[in-house]
């Protein structure tokens, strides 16, 4: 006997000479250079018992290696909460939640979805509502109070590290220009950036980078870590962010080439809070193009486009900036060298994977940077 709670799902499949024709029939809107004249790509639209809510994935499936893998779609239209204040900012809350940590009311009405408010009035809003709780100007859903003390021990030591933390970010970003031509865009990311770092935390950045180019600029950039790493090789980090010989000081996150931010292919409330997160310290004229090409984020978070960086001053080349200039201007050159540094970057990323695989805690943080990250994390192409 079928299961009445289990999804119905309907699934299609096409080449690329048909997937324009069909996509739209799907709900998607179709992204053509993910899709090259090898590969065979399935729309599965699974109907959940939970009313209004449906699923939408995309497997594409290699003819040369025949591997799948799933890459998130959207509908074409935003799904975005249509009550109150108070609803929208619930809302927020499960995105910051998922992160593992409660707003101040301030930083809330700031981040708020559907746009910003003031602190004041979004907290009158909030005291109505007996599934949220306010307590000492933080705010959490019902049954996530817990985060409030842990975010409120994050505040005291951001405040007392942040500075220290902020030099070094700003070495790196220094460095990695100057060292990589081909990176467009170095944004802080993570606990840095949105308030809450400590002492025991790694440095998140996301990238910018010219198309073509990901693995040598996700090279070069660990490279240039390990330098910080050394510096600072006796600072203590915790499980979740140690590797091995020597603490992991900066991380990079995500890489986006840009031909694949235009726009991006996933659209949805996560990746636009990941981008309303990013701070520019390096390359901000390419992050506000980067977001003029994704109207979509307007949906979610209009005060994205409101904010505006201090314009940073040209950052020369060093000599093996120089280098990678003139190997820039190969074509041939350049594909070898991308497709050697994703060979060098993968041992790289599995001797730290499985470094961490007898913690727990670790594993279970990069198991939800996957996916919160997905398509974009490092090897998800």
């Amino acid at each position: 006997m079928p299961n009445p709670l289990a999804p119905n799902r309907c699934e299609r499949s096409y080449d690329r000479s048909n997937l324009n024709e069909h996509a739209p029939d799907a709900g998607f809107r179709p992204t053509a250079q993910w899709v090259s004249e090898t590969m065979e790509v399935r729309f599965r639209c699974d109907e959940t018992c939970e009313v209004g809510k449906t699923i939408y994935t995309i497997q594409i499936v290699t003819g040369q290696v025949g591997k799948e893998s799933t890459l998130l779609a959207q509908p074409f239209e935003a799904q975005l909460p249509s009550e109150g204040l108070a609803d929208r900012a619930g809302e927020t809350l499960k995105i910051m939640h998922r992160w593992g940590y409660a707003p101040r009311i301030e930083v809330l009405s700031e981040q708020l979805l559907g746009g910003p408010t003031t602190a004041e009035h979004l907290h009158r809003e909030l005291e109505t509502r007996p599934d949220l709780v306010v307590q000492d100007g933080f705010v959490s859903l019902k049954g996530y109070a817990h985060l409030i003390r842990k975010s409120q021990r994050r505040i005291d030591s951001h405040q007392s590290f942040q500075a220290g933390a902020l030099a070094i970010a700003r070495d790196f970003a220094r460095d990695l220009a100057s060292s990589c031509p081909m990176v467009e865009c170095i944004a802080l990311s993570g606990s840095l950036a949105s308030g809450g770092y400590g002492p025991q935390d790694d440095i998140d950045f996301d990238l910018l980078v010219q198309p073509g180019t990901k693995y040598i600029c996700y090279l070069l950039a660990h490279l240039i870590g390990l330098r910080f790493s050394w510096r600072y090789r006796d600072l203590r980090l915790d499980d979740v962010h140690r590797t091995p010989l020597f603490p992991k000081i900066t991380c990079v996150n995500v890489v986006w080439p840009e031909d694949q931010t235009k726009p991006f292919v996933r659209r949805d409330e996560n990746m636009a809070f990941e981008l309303l997160r990013c701070e520019p310290l390096y390359g901000a004229q390419a992050f506000k193009a980067a977001l003029e090409s994704n109207p979509w984020v307007q949906e979610y978070f209009p005060q994205a486009y409101t904010r505006d960086w201090p314009s940073e001053a040209n950052v020369p080349s060093n000599i093996l900036g120089r280098l990678l200039q003139s190997i820039g201007r190969s074509p041939k050159m350049l594909r070898w060298l991308e497709g050697t540094s994703r060979k060098i970057a993968w041992i790289l990323y599995r001797y730290v994977q499985r470094s961490r695989r007898t913690s727990p805690r670790a594993v279970a943080r990069m198991e939800f940077l996957r996916r919160v990250k997905f398509p974009y994390e490092a090897f998800q192409d």
